[in-house]
């Protein structure tokens, strides 16, 4: 984000910068090429915006490149920022996600919010495929009409089953004291080699980033 992706060393640096961290978090292959698909989806249609830009009239001979540079700024930043951050979450386990969250300045029932809702999702995926499979297996998945009635049908089967699911959970987390209890760090996790290593690079990276922008033309 700090990086000045308009200039060339500013652009390597968020691709090489990038393009690392994914390689080092090493996500799932599936995860990583959906995520990056995804990514491209969300952001390339920036570039349609080009030609309702207008340019500066004093950078009129370079109208288009300048034109160019706020949609690309916009891609660059959103596609590495969600590479980044999807990278970053594929090495987290549940506990360690929550460790990390208990240390965050943020108030201690949206951790608590947060946290059910992560433990559920694979829950309510498991039970969304099922549906799927079910209506598969019973031959509902053929013709534009047919996936139409079992679309209509989606809120009467799986919303019951997500609701249902939402209100044991409520119950099971007031029986367990979730409202009077406040979270607490289960312990702290000792730094290794390899991350004081990861450390030191991404400082490093940093460094370079604001050593670019602070360099570079404002």
């Amino acid at each position: 984000m700090v990086s000045p992706v308009t200039t060339v060393p500013g652009a390597i640096t968020v691709v090489t910068g990038t393009l690392l961290w994914v390689a080092a978090c090493r996500p799932p292959r599936k995860v990583a090429f959906t995520g990056a698909w995804f990514a491209f989806a969300l952001f390339l249609p920036y570039f349609l915006l080009t030609p309702f830009i207008r340019s500066d009239p004093a950078r009129l001979p370079h109208g288009w490149s300048h034109s160019l540079e706020v949609p690309w700024s916009v891609f660059a930043r959103g596609v590495s920022g969600m590479l980044i951050s999807l990278g970053t979450v594929t090495t987290l386990g549940l506990s360690e996600l929550r460790e990390g969250l208990l240390r965050l300045p943020i108030p201690r029932v949206v951790t608590a919010v947060l946290l059910q809702i992560l433990h559920q999702t694979a829950t309510l995926v498991d039970e969304t495929e099922q549906v799927v499979a079910a209506m598969a297996v019973r031959g509902t998945s053929n013709g534009c009409r047919t996936a139409w009635r079992v679309l209509s049908s989606l809120p009467q089967v799986w919303l019951p089953r997500v609701l249902r699911r939402a209100e044991s959970v409520a119950a099971v987390m007031e029986l367990r004291g979730y409202s009077d209890a406040e979270l607490r760090p289960l312990g702290r996790v000792p730094l290794r080699l390899s991350d004081g290593v990861a450390l030191f690079l991404t400082l490093s990276l940093l460094g370079l980033a604001v050593a670019l922008r602070w360099g570079g033309r404002p």
